[in-house]
């Protein structure tokens, strides 16, 4: 009804409680067959983002699923590694972070990182270091999110030469600060991607759009609105939408 046409599904960062890799290869199988073939049902094309959480799942298991993602990997509808990246820099979460720019690097395919939130203390100092491992790697920065986008962080993600995503829910990004900063920044909307928690954590399901009326309020043009929420994610993922 909103004019939803595709969505990106991508594997959560963190598993609350502790979960095995039974679990994490279920979730894949899950977003590759039940939630795409529902989408298509409500009208809209699903495809998926797929990682291993470093939140959740201990070192065996995330050995077990980092070996068999390769597999869920040459699925036509994965068109992404993530979330992936750094909360508190842990040496279990570089080292998985490495692993899966290793993997993304060998598939061709760009990455969504996890970043720390806007209202996160270690923000400031992880952010950085997430950056550092990209470039460690040899992973090309030109093919990242750098997801979870605060105000405070907004001009050093820009310097990355990295996408910018602007997650919109209660504890990232509200609506109305995006849409002022779509509009107050023209010279930066090539690298920006409007983007949603899909109604968790207490949020609901019109996050884009409620980005898109307030842009329309501020007085962007439809060609603009479109870039942001729309066409730039579609090219950045390659979807194999008309």
């Amino acid at each position: 009804m909103m004019g939803m046409e595709a969505a990106v599904i991508p594997s959560p960062h963190m598993f609350l409680g502790s979960h095995d890799a039974d679990t994490v290869l279920l979730l894949w199988e899950r977003f590759l067959t039940m939630e795409a073939n529902t989408a298509t049902t409500l009208g809209y094309e699903a495809f998926a983002s797929l990682s291993v959480p470093f939140f959740g799942v201990n070192h065996r298991d995330a050995e077990t699923c980092l070996a068999r993602l390769p597999d869920f990997l040459a699925h036509e509808r994965v068109v992404a590694i993530g979330e992936i990246g750094l909360d508190c820099a842990t040496d279990f979460e570089i080292e998985l972070f490495r692993e899966h720019l290793r993997l993304a690097k060998a598939h061709d395919l760009p990455v969504i990182l996890h970043t720390p939130i806007r209202l996160a203390p270690q923000g400031a100092a992880v952010t950085p270091k997430i950056l550092e491992i990209i470039e460690d790697e040899g992973f090309p920065v030109e093919r990242c999110v750098f997801d979870h986008a605060g105000e405070e962080t907004l001009d050093f993600r820009m310097g990355t030469g990295a996408m910018v995503g602007l997650s919109i829910c209660w504890d990232k990004m509200p609506p109305e600060v995006a849409a002022r900063y779509v509009a107050d920044n023209p010279d930066r909307r090539a690298r920006v991607m409007v983007n949603s928690e899909l109604g968790g954590q207490g949020n609901d399901y019109f996050m884009v759009p409620r980005v898109m009326l307030a842009m329309r309020l501020m007085g962007l043009d439809k060609e603009t609105i479109d870039k942001v929420c729309w066409r730039t994610p579609k090219e950045f993922f390659g979807l194999p939408i008309v």
